[in-house]
């Protein structure tokens, strides 16, 4: 590749963040956009302390960027073009599209609360910090 390479990161935890952050570290000539649903970093480790009553440090993804270089798009990925290197955003403020040089899939993961009878009427999930309250 030639000139200033984009690479778009979808997914704001740790994963993403670690990736965002090392490949503008460590790349030349990269532009990073990082895409999250949320503007809170959602330590999802640390949701079964919000269970039971404790209280998590409340970090915003926009300062833990700051002095970084790499943007960030409050947003959901609602598709991704492979062939035209193109990822469909759905924003607060409509829809954006994110061309891409390198796309790093980091979304994480949540509960499956449908694939078992009553599981989604009567368990609890720590998928986030209103479902862990």
């Amino acid at each position: 590749m030639t000139g200033t390479s984009k690479v778009v990161v979808i997914g704001g935890g740790y994963t993403g963040m670690l990736a965002a952050i090392g490949v503008a570290q460590r790349a030349k000539r990269v532009q990073v956009v990082l895409v999250n649903p949320l503007e809170r970093f959602t330590e999802r480790l640390r949701m079964h302390q919000l269970a039971t009553g404790q209280h998590l440090a409340d970090h915003r993804i926009p300062d833990l960027l700051t002095g970084t270089g790499i943007g960030f798009v409050q947003g959901s990925a609602t598709g991704i073009d492979a062939d035209a290197h193109i990822v469909a955003v759905s924003t607060t403020d409509g829809r954006a599209s994110l061309g891409y040089d390198i796309l790093v899939y980091a979304i994480g993961s949540t509960t499956d609360t449908g694939a078992v009878p009553g599981a989604a009427e009567h368990a609890f999930t720590l998928n986030s910090p209103h479902s862990a309250q």
